[in-house]
């Protein structure tokens, strides 16, 4: 198994929907989304801010869940409606002073495609699509919602020795 480079991220760069949630959606009648986040991933988000990495949101919906979300944990970007990952992606690298070399991406369906190629770490859940596992540097154990975010952040954390 080849040696991923989790000290030199700079850019920890997510999807939501299936990564942060278990990717069921809950609408009720005026439409309004309700999403399930797990606390673990917040947390591990929280501690990778605190070194100094960008943690940054890109998702092809955008939501009220997913904005309060995202502002509960202080996260430094949240790109909603994006359907080019990985123009996104290269214009924070563009933004936070990076290279591709130095994000970890997590995403977990066919719209990641690009922003996982274009990424030094491409990360998907356990439960993330077949075709998308295939071009991934690391498979996490958990599934999306349910703890894989954490453990990424954990890698990158043990990196730099902050567990």
């Amino acid at each position: 198994m080849k040696q991923l480079p989790w000290s030199k991220v700079a850019l920890l760069a997510l999807d939501v929907d299936g990564v942060l949630t278990d990717g069921h959606l809950l609408i009720d009648g005026s439409g309004g989304v309700v999403k399930r986040f797990f606390v673990r991933d917040g947390s591990g988000i929280v501690r990778v801010r605190r070194l100094g990495i960008k943690v940054c949101w890109i998702t092809g919906r955008s939501d009220a869940a997913t904005q309060q979300r995202a502002k509960e944990l202080g996260i430094d970007q949240l790109i909603e409606g994006c359907h080019d990952k990985a123009q996104a992606l290269q214009r924070l690298c563009f933004q936070y002073e990076c290279t591709s070399d130095q994000v970890a991406y997590v995403g977990d369906d066919l719209l990641d495609l690009p922003a996982l190629k274009e990424s030094g770490i491409a990360c998907v859940p356990a439960n993330a699509h077949a075709v998308v596992k295939e071009v991934a540097d690391y498979v996490c154990d958990a599934q999306g919602g349910y703890g894989a975010v954490r453990e990424v952040c954990d890698h990158l954390l043990h990196a730099r020795e902050e567990t």
